[in-house]
């Protein structure tokens, strides 16, 4: 064997040595953080569980104590279907300790209210690793607290029995006050045990699980730099093309966005303005209504059409400046009033409009879109169950800046989705309305003004979205 090739082989070697190193240590890292992930969201199920216990306990107590000053049928029957919960954890632990039917098992998690999804990982934790100290811990408090539980169901059925009879004297009543509450002061600190120790467990976990992370991270790391420095040269010096590449591909999706919601959202309200002219030209007989209609028609079609071929416009030039010009505030409003007038239920709604500020300096394109949005919604969105329906759209100015204020008295937005609802494509869950489009668009066009969109909205009362626009402002690119 010639120097040469014995050079090129010794190379050879050392390119794979690094290869091997760094892929055993991302398999490393894969296991050891799915398996950590898995007993992390098993823990979180357990004390899931652990409070469905608790509270069923707590209820099931209520509920006897009730029925024995009560006497209530329906109050012995809630007591004995909350006590299934703990009960049914109870046989789930039981079947585990005992390596017992799986079925039966999942059976008496079920009855714990356990989410369905989480039986097989629960399972699965118990008989891996309840030997492990925290859960060996966690796992013996359970089982103080489920002989408490066998005591309350003892106490429950015999009292249940005496009243069948009409035997319970009045001092034994005090005796089981004084019985069941002591076996519920047990069981919270049982169940106050439980949870902290698979807290704790967590905790280390944890711990364990960033300390690895950090080792073998360091391993990779220190594996690419002695290795490939070369290698990290070079993609050094390919990565502004790439950077180029991908600021494009920004951009062009970008505008397909925008394409794509003037194309299936903003469509929506004229097309039903549309629907309700014809089905009013349906029963009309007079022909000069008619031909008023039709202009009507005529006239939505055109504006329509000249929306589309701006946004077609502002989608296509994507280095488009932001053009100021006149425009009045009070013109866009009609508009997009006459666009949704003839949609159901829209003529009930009490439109006000206060516009101490109407003619502005500002981008016409970019207003229409963020009037439209918020008025559309509005609509939309307003509550039939309320009998004065409005929404009051107010323009004043304040310092440096414009405001536009649209409020209604709608159904309102859930608190906790209100910092969500101008995210691309968000919709909340009882939402069939919407296309998630529609808000990311008015803060686009909000930001290409350099304003900002606030919303203070509280369900059943109603919605109020602040624009600010400053007056004079650096036109944007």
């Amino acid at each position: 064997m010639t120097e040469n090739k014995i050079l090129e082989n010794f190379k050879l070697r050392n390119i794979f040595i690094p290869l091997i190193i760094v892929i055993l240590s991302c398999s490393s890292l894969i296991i050891i953080n799915y398996l950590t992930i898995k007993i992390l969201s098993v823990s979180r199920a357990y004390v899931n569980g652990e409070s469905h216990y608790s509270k069923g306990q707590k209820d099931a107590t209520r509920y006897l104590i009730t029925y024995i000053y009560t006497k209530d049928s329906i109050q012995w029957k809630l007591f004995k279907e909350e006590l299934s919960v703990p009960i049914g954890d109870r046989i789930a632990r039981i079947g585990l300790s005992n390596n017992g039917d799986i079925n039966t098992i999942k059976d008496g998690l079920r009855a714990g209210r356990n989410h369905e999804k989480d039986l097989d990982d629960m399972v699965w934790l118990f008989r891996n690793f309840h030997t492990v100290p925290f859960l060996a811990k966690a796992i013996n408090e359970w089982r103080k607290a489920d002989d408490l539980i066998v005591q309350l169901e003892s106490i429950g059925n015999e009292t249940h029995k005496k009243m069948n009879a009409n035997v319970l004297k009045p001092d034994e009543k005090q005796n089981i006050f004084q019985r069941i509450n002591s076996i519920t002061d047990k069981l919270t600190i049982y169940e106050r045990n439980f949870s902290d120790a698979l807290g704790e467990g967590t905790r280390l976990i944890k711990s364990y699980l960033l300390f690895t992370n950090i080792f073998f991270t360091l391993i990779i790391i220190g594996s690419v730099c002695i290795y490939y420095s070369v290698m990290v040269n070079r993609l050094r010096r390919s990565k502004q093309e790439t950077d180029d590449k991908n600021r494009n591909l920004i951009i062009a999706n970008k505008e397909l966005d925008k394409f794509v919601y003037s194309a299936s959202h903003d469509l929506r309200s004229p097309i039903s303005s549309l629907k309700g002219l014809i089905e009013i030209v349906k029963l009309e007989d007079d022909l000069d209504e008619i031909r008023d209609y039709l202009d009507l028609m005529h006239q939505s079609l055109d504006k329509q059409d000249q929306f589309i071929r701006d946004i077609i416009d502002y989608s296509r030039n994507k280095r488009k400046k932001v053009t100021a010009a006149a425009v009045s505030i009070n013109e866009i409003i009609d508009e997009i009033i006459s666009q949704h007038f003839y949609i159901k239920g829209t003529h009930e709604i009490d439109i006000k409009k206060n516009l101490s500020v109407d003619e502005v300096q500002s981008d016409g394109l970019r207003l229409k879109i963020i009037l439209n949005n918020l008025l559309s919604n509005a609509i939309k969105y307003s509550d039939e169950k309320k009998e004065h329906r409005y929404i009051s759209i107010k323009t004043y100015a304040k310092g440096e800046f414009y405001k536009i204020e649209i409020e209604d008295n709608g159904i309102g937005i859930n608190k906790e989705y209100q910092v969500k609802i101008f995210e691309m494509f968000f919709v909340t869950n009882n939402n069939k309305k919407g296309s998630g489009l529609g808000l990311y668009l008015v803060k686009e066009a909000v930001e290409n003004l350099n304003g900002s969109i606030t919303v203070d909205s509280k369900m059943n009362i109603g919605s109020t979205f602040i624009v600010t626009i400053p007056k004079l402002y650096e036109v944007q690119l």
